[in-house]
């Protein structure tokens, strides 16, 4: 699809956007990772996406995130501190992914701060106020 895209409008660089697995439920909606070096899609929860990088792609890529997943491990270390959790159970409860009940609200509010920093970014001759009535 981002091919396809690419093939109609030739841009310039891509921005991409996507759900991260975080490692402690203390990340969780709270964080935004940057990066230029692209990504690679489900990587954080084993479902392996094809690279979008400049190396796949051949323009620049941002790529941004949010954490809105733990693994269960991630969680049971945060709330009783035991790294002495038997290498079994940390296998098994690292194939299972939680999700914060309040995920809806958190994902509304990340879509929104990213969407206007996007355009602060983008459209530097616009004022905030203008922005924020367009998200």
């Amino acid at each position: 699809m981002i091919r396809g895209i690419m093939n109609e409008t030739s841009p310039d660089a891509v921005i991409t956007v996507d759900a991260l697995s975080a490692r402690s439920i203390k990340r969780l909606g709270c964080t935004v990772q940057m990066t230029d070096t692209g990504i690679v899609p489900g990587s954080g929860v084993g479902n392996h996406r094809a690279e979008i990088s400049r190396k796949t792609l051949g323009v620049p890529v941002i790529a941004i995130g949010v954490p809105t997943v733990v693994d269960a491990a991630a969680l049971v270390f945060d709330i009783t501190g035991n790294e002495n959790i038997p290498q079994s159970e940390r296998e098994r409860a690292g194939k299972m992914m939680v999700t914060p009940r309040e995920i809806d609200v958190m994902i509304s509010r990340a879509s929104r701060l990213l969407a206007l920093a996007i355009n602060c970014a983008l459209q530097p001759g616009m004022d905030v106020q203008t922005l924020l009535s367009l998200v």
